[in-house]
């Protein structure tokens, strides 16, 4: 290929899928002319290799220099949307992500290419009326239906174009497999069964064909696999009666339906309340007009935010345009998907990472193609190519989930809720972003006018709140059950309970048996030797497991300090509760739901699907427990230990606090009983305790706000976090600081940019060390988010050379929400 040939030519605007900034240009070969649109994915050639590509547009205007051909096409079809790119281009430029590392990271990656002969090609092959290069394609095709595609795209779409062959997306990651049908060829293009049962004939013939040929032709069609199962010579005569030209195979593409939790669903909807009819239209006024309009919903726990988020999605529906619900866990998500499926059905979507490969390309696609209304999901829903999109939904906004810390394929570190507000702004749709215990930074955000706020302040059918009691611990006894892990109080509440025949609930927001592995010699604690933590002891697996890199061994072992074998657990996590509440309640039904315990997929459904219907009598478990699920048998709820997440090192500590506390309350008493919550605490005077005992979110926004105020931290000002992380300790550290006197020179020369910016650090991250690499941190405050982005976006173009060949990376994190 000559590149001046191609000067003056229409040029495609592509992203690369490698970590450079920027677009690049190419041009259509003449053998893609007309095929390659914007959405569309493609192989390009960059800096001396093939890379994955994305049209982004087409450029109208000739190119003014000579440009590069793209190779090939990826994909049968567009893989995002054209009218998301300004969307993705705000992704890109606010989180510091190259437009190319966004759209690798989100959309589901096709491993190869497979092509079976339609009736039309059949016809084609049999007459031999092409040429020499199509006889090959062709005859190979049909003799390999399911096989990997030896020749480029651009050679099979003139194929594809004439109608002579269909092209299937095939993953190389475990998922359902294409399903082989065989079929009779119809008459008018080949021979009917008559026909077909006159060529049996002489000694080739088979004692069973004619039942073979029959079973089919009445059929219609008929699977290979059965076929196979049923006929003990089937492979023989599927393998004669193809190349006899008498039967076909097609290749169909097979979703494994999404097993739905079985989890409790209300059998009608309730009809709305006052609070509820008025929520919806706003919401539905907002829905008519057009336009962008975010909205923030807080509605108490219990108050039916659900519902409303169906009936939102249902005038949405009706409208013409479409929907995309988000929830921060996957079996939160699956639990919604099963509730708008009973009534919507197969309009319903669900996109999340636990998908396998072939289940996410399989809904990617039914999503682009407009085959689904409603998409539910984790954050990476948010991302979901679908047309008309009217309505976003983002419930329990406040959730930390939402906030995607790491990638490994170098995607973007974004939030999922505020870039849904974004992508509602660049398709002028509707937001709702609802919380029972809605985030400071989104509460301020309504009553500084950025969003309009709904309230639902009343549980439906006026259903009281549950009644909270704190229990002292530092008052109370050691406490029955080990290192006073179940106070006397709440083991009294939880036998009365469960003579009651109700169910109870018992939040502990750490996982593990014991906490802590110390030798009982010298006091030190059993650390990994990549991360500055200590190892947890898993009683299930025996075993000690770093949390952070996955490290573990064996609990026989010997002091790394002292030598010495003396070694003991302490403290507790939910593994050590379970074993302590089974020993406490022998006759009761014990479970426990962890990222331990829910590791292998379905098992979360199957732990809720148990509780749900009743199976269960008492849950232990994390956070995981303390989302929008309705258990009306729970009517009381056990907090552990309501201090653990207050020693975080963030200063969001007090708000998750809140939050958390609050959450897990309100899964008591959702029935016709009233719910009761018993806190244990070491910290009864906290604000963050008291006002979530108190059910007053109010309280505790107005003394967070004002704490938030005076330290000048969101949603007073906008954050960034630079982390650093390298092999060697000496040499990051000067790295670190050779970044710092740079950034402190940009800040000085910055106009106003001494009373608009503060640098904090540099420092080493609270956690020192993980998986070998030795970490530290800067924190920019700045009050104009314009700024702090100019600021960002220079760093980091005059960082690389600071950075160099020293093996230092330097991470970009906006609006951090892990500081560890």
């Amino acid at each position: 290929m000559i590149e001046s040939a191609n000067k003056g030519l229409a040029g495609l605007r592509v992203a690369v899928a490698v970590p450079v900034k920027g677009t690049f240009t190419y041009t259509t070969p003449d053998n893609l002319a007309g095929l390659v649109r914007a959405g569309y994915r493609v192989l390009v050639p960059f800096k001396g290799r093939h890379v994955t590509g994305y049209v982004l547009e087409t450029d109208r205007e000739p190119a003014e220099r000579p440009v590069k051909d793209i190779i090939d096409i990826l994909d049968l079809e567009p893989v995002f949307l054209p009218h998301m790119v300004p969307f993705l281009k705000w992704i890109s430029t606010y989180y510091l992500c190259p437009i190319g590392m966004v759209l690798k990271a989100v959309v589901p990656e096709s491993r190869y290419k497979t092509a079976t002969l339609t009736d039309k090609g059949e016809e084609i092959v049999k007459g031999r009326l092409f040429s020499t290069q199509e006889t090959e394609i062709l005859s190979w095709i049909r003799a390999h239906p399911e096989k990997r595609l030896p020749w480029p795209l651009k050679k099979i779409y003139p194929l594809k174009e004439k109608g002579w062959v269909q092209v299937h997306n095939r993953s190389s990651k475990k998922g359902p497999a294409p399903l082989g049908l065989l079929k009779f060829v119809t008459p008018e293009k080949g021979c009917s069964l008559s026909e077909a049962l006159a060529k049996i004939s002489g000694r080739s013939k088979a004692r069973n064909e004619a039942a073979f040929l029959t079973r089919i032709f009445d059929a219609g069609a008929l699977s290979i696999k059965a076929l196979e199962a049923d006929f003990q010579n089937g492979r023989y005569l599927i393998r004669k009666w193809t190349r006899k030209g008498v039967l076909k195979v097609e290749s169909v593409p097979v979703h494994r339906p999404h097993r739905q939790p079985d989890i409790f669903l209300p059998p009608s909807p309730h009809p709305l309340n006052r609070d509820q009819q008025k929520v919806l239209e706003e919401i539905k006024t907002a829905l008519d007009q057009g336009v962008f309009s975010p909205f923030l919903l807080y509605g108490v726990t219990g108050s039916g935010k659900t519902e409303v988020y169906y009936r939102a999605v249902e005038h949405a529906l009706r409208a013409g345009r479409r929907a995309i619900l988000m929830a921060p866990e996957i079996s939160l998500a699956m639990y919604l998907e099963g509730l708008f499926r009973l009534r919507l059905g197969d309009r319903v979507a669900i996109y999340h990472s636990g998908l396998t490969q072939r289940e996410k390309e399989y809904q990617w696609r039914r999503m682009s193609k407009g085959e689904a209304d409603v998409v539910i999901g984790a954050r990476s829903a948010l991302f979901s190519p679908v047309p008309e999109l009217g309505l976003i939904i983002v419930d329990e906004e406040h959730d930390t989930a939402y906030a995607q810390e790491e990638d490994a394929h170098g995607g973007p570190r974004y939030h999922a809720r505020d870039s849904a507000v974004v992508r509602a702004r660049e398709e002028n749709a509707v937001v709702v972003l609802g919380s029972g215990t809605p985030s400071v930074q989104s509460f301020e955000n309504s009553l500084t006018g950025r969003y309009a706020l709904l309230t639902m302040p009343h549980r439906v059918e006026n259903r009281p709140l549950p009644e909270v009691e704190i229990v002292d611990m530092k008052a109370s006894a050691s406490g029955r059950g080990m290192d006073g892990m179940i106070s006397d109080r709440l083991q009294a509440c939880l036998a009365q309970n469960l003579m009651a025949g109700h169910q109870a609930i018992l939040f502990l927001n750490r996982r593990g048996f014991h906490r802590v592995y110390l030798c009982r010699s010298c006091g030190e604690a059993t650390r990994c030797p990549n991360c500055d933590v200590s190892l947890t002891h898993h009683l299930t697996e025996d075993r000690l497991l770093c949390h952070y890199c996955g490290f573990h061994c064996s609990t026989d072992l010997k002091c790394t300090f002292c030598g010495h074998g003396r070694l003991r657990g302490y403290g507790f996590g939910t593994q050590r509760l379970e074993k302590e509440v089974q020993s406490l309640f022998p006759e009761a039904r014990v479970s426990r739901m962890d990222t331990d315990s829910t590791s292998r997929k379905g098992t979360a459904c199957k732990i809720l699907n148990a509780f749900s219907h009743r199976e269960v009598d008492i849950l232990v478990g994390t956070q995981m427990i303390t989302k929008g699920y309705d258990f009306p048998g729970v009517t009381l709820v056990g907090i552990v230990s309501a201090d653990l997440s207050l020693a975080f090192p963030d200063f969001r500590a007090g708000e998750r606090t809140f939050q958390l506390l609050s959450q897990v309350s309100g899964r008591a008493g959702r029935g016709s009983v009233q719910g009761r919550v018993l806190v244990q605490t070491h910290n009864p005077s906290h604000y963050a305790i008291l006002t979530a005992t108190n059910h007053d979110y109010l309280s505790f926004f107005h003394q967070e706000k004002t704490l938030r105020k005076q330290l000048a931290y969101p949603p007073f000002s906008h954050l960034a976090c630079l982390k650093f992380q390298g092999n060697h300790k000496e040499k990051t550290e000067r790295t670190v600081h050779d970044v710092h006197e740079m950034l402190m020179r940009m800040v000085k020369n910055q106009s106003g940019g001494g009373s608009l910016i503060r640098v904090l650090g540099p420092v080493e991250a609270p956690i020192f060390r993980i998986k070998g690499k030795y970490r530290w941190q800067i924190l920019i405050k700045c009050r104009r988010v314009s700024l702090l982005g100019q600021l960002l976006q220079e760093l980091e173009e005059r960082s690389k050379r600071a950075l160099g060949a020293t093996g230092v990376q330097l991470i970009f994190d906006m609006d951090p929400y892990q500081m560890t």
